[in-house]
């Protein structure tokens, strides 16, 4: 289904149709997206300009058609286009309207941040007639204006995108071919088409779109960009869902949209991988530290004492090739020999010193998610410029209140007017069987609820996981993404099934990893467990610090954990 803005058409003539050819046009795949009712309002010499133009549709591999609709029976005489009623139609009729919104969208673009892209998108326009048939159209004489290629026909209620593959096709005087990044099409979107939203897009940038509370630009993370623009060097503090891996990619397009370069580093290969596809800049490169290691060293094996050297000698000879650096999940850098090694410390002065480049180092870490290494790197520790992100804009309040309550009694701080959302469940299971069972029944009831976006983290290793004997290539059913907290530490999706929680997870030493694992789901929290009651009431006591008589341990802990909790027996 495609992406319609909005997502309930505007109110229109039932004459006109409109709403038919909407739903239509719904019916294009998922990489599509269709603006309905495009205005476009400019003053130019203190004089008002507006234009509308009936659908925009946008696809980020083949370009934008400016389409108007005419619905009815229309005609063209003495070269002028009229409706039935004989009332001549404004504009010079709808090929030159759609023409004309075509220039003047693509002026608008030009006068914009966004203005580099139009030499890289094919802008195209088009009329549908839903009232013509294909066979009808065949026997017209259309005016000069008029090809018949640039019609959509009553045929294309039941399939646009065949009609609108055909108008991409159409190569144009000045040989323009449509191929954007994911971050050209989602500035498109963000800088021309939906202004109004004004978020840092994420990768799944149609999820976003629809769930916009979440990633709306906070005040607080407004005022850090601003800040950082006049600020060399920072380190940015923020719990989960804070916005921090937003704000680091937005620092990097920006150095990037300079035409600066920007190494971006993490410490997980699968945040690595997934900015990379995601967020994919000829300007920036996504490294792990370990890959950074291997990359400068020519080794196959991380040797950080080797790249120390090699790190010393660039900053003697000026030979470090980026102009800024972007550090994420710095909390993980804190490792025994990277501390020793004082590779952040490196890293920052080969930045700093150089004030040929005037570039920027910029760490963002949470010390609530402190799993990979056991302190906070002294650099961070040591660091002049410390800001402090406080606000969750990822999490509905009931999944934010849930991953927090077993580390702190505080509320989170969310958005204004966030989305409560439904809470999490915990599911209690007395046999693996049945947790295999209600895995599988939780999956089922996610997917019938409309969810995609489905991931199962494990609080262990995949070797001593519930699911070690069921998974082939990382996936679960050849289709769900399995893998540890650990590892998908500063992802998220929309839906995460935690399993593997057990008395354990809640001690002092792994309850971080709880934490992290519940707080990477945006709308839907599930936990599978096979906890006893004698074990839910050791965490309600020593760790939730709960007193009093406690009747259900099970559901007592849920309802502590602020959660529905369900007991399945055998």
């Amino acid at each position: 289904m495609a992406i319609m803005i909005p997502e309930t058409p505007h109110i229109f003539e039932p004459a006109s149709q409109e709403g038919l050819m909407f739903d239509a046009l719904t019916l294009l795949p998922d990489d599509y997206y269709v603006f309905h009712s495009f205005r476009i309002s400019t003053v130019q010499d203190n004089t008002f300009h507006e234009s509308e133009t009936d659908f925009v549709i946008f696809h980020k591999k083949h370009g934008v058609i400016c389409l108007e609709a005419k619905a009815g029976h229309i005609k063209y005489k003495d070269g002028y286009w009229y409706y039935a009623s004989g009332i001549p139609m404004h504009n010079d009729g709808p090929f030159n309207q759609a023409s004309s919104n075509k220039w003047k969208l693509i002026k608008y673009i030009k006068n914009s941040k966004a203005c580099a892209l139009v030499d890289k998108c094919k802008f195209l326009h088009a009329v549908w007639f839903p009232s013509v048939s294909d066979n009808e159209l065949r026997s017209m004489t259309l005016p000069p204006e008029a090809d018949k290629a640039l019609v959509l026909t009553k045929e294309a209620l039941a399939d646009p995108e065949k009609f609108l593959t055909r108008i991409y096709s159409i190569e144009l005087p000045n040989r323009i071919e449509t191929n954007l990044t994911e971050a050209e099409a989602q500035k498109l979107i963000r800088e021309i088409f939906c202004p109004q939203f004004n978020v840092f897009p994420s990768a799944s940038l149609d999820s976003d779109l629809k769930k916009l509370v979440f990633h709306r630009l906070l005040r607080e993370q407004a005022g850090i960009l601003n800040f950082l623009e006049d600020q060399r060097s920072a380190s940015i503090n923020g719990a989960a869902g804070t916005g921090k891996t937003m704000i680091a990619i937005e620092k990097a397009q920006r150095n990037a949209a300079e035409n600066q370069s920007t190494l971006f580093l993490c410490y997980n290969s699968q945040l690595k991988n997934f900015l990379s596809e995601n967020y994919s800049n000829p300007k920036i490169h996504y490294y792990t530290i370990a890959g950074l290691a291997c990359k400068l060293c020519n080794t196959t094996f991380p040797d950080y004492k080797r790249m120390k050297n090699v790190l010393e000698d660039m900053y003697f000879s000026g030979a470090f090739p980026y102009d800024h650096v972007v550090v994420d999940e710095g909390q993980d850098f804190g490792s025994e020999i990277l501390e020793q090694t004082d590779i952040l410390q490196l890293i920052h002065d080969l930045i700093i010193d150089n004030e040929e480049k005037n570039g920027t180092f910029y760490v963002f870490y949470d010390r609530l998610q402190l799993i990979q290494a056991d302190k906070i790197p002294q650099f961070i520790e040591d660091s002049d410029c410390k800001l402090t992100l406080y606000r969750n804009c990822r999490n509905t309040e009931n999944i934010a209140v849930t991953s927090l309550r077993p580390i702190s009694e505080r509320k989170p701080k969310l958005l204004e007017n966030a989305v409560k959302g439904t809470p999490a469940k915990i599911h209690f299971c007395d046999t693996e069987a049945k947790a295999m069972e209600e895995l599988d029944m939780t999956i089922d009831n996610i997917l019938a609820e409309g969810f995609k976006d489905v991931v199962i983290l494990t609080c262990k290793t995949e070797d001593s996981s519930l699911l070690k004997s069921g998974i082939k290539d990382g996936r679960y059913r050849n289709k769900y993404r399995f893998t540890t907290c650990r590892k998908f530490k500063g992802l998220e999706a929309d839906a995460i099934i935690l399993i593997d929680v057990d008395g354990e997870s809640f001690n002092p030493d792994n309850v971080l990893i709880y934490y992290v694992g519940t707080s990477r789901a945006r709308l839907r929290l599930d936990v599978i467990t096979m906890l006893s009651d004698e074990e839910c009431l050791d965490i309600l006591q020593n760790t939730l610090k709960r007193t009093g008589k406690i009747r259900k341990p099970r559901r007592e802990l849920a309802s502590a954990l602020n959660a529905i909790g369900t007991v399945t027996n055998d």
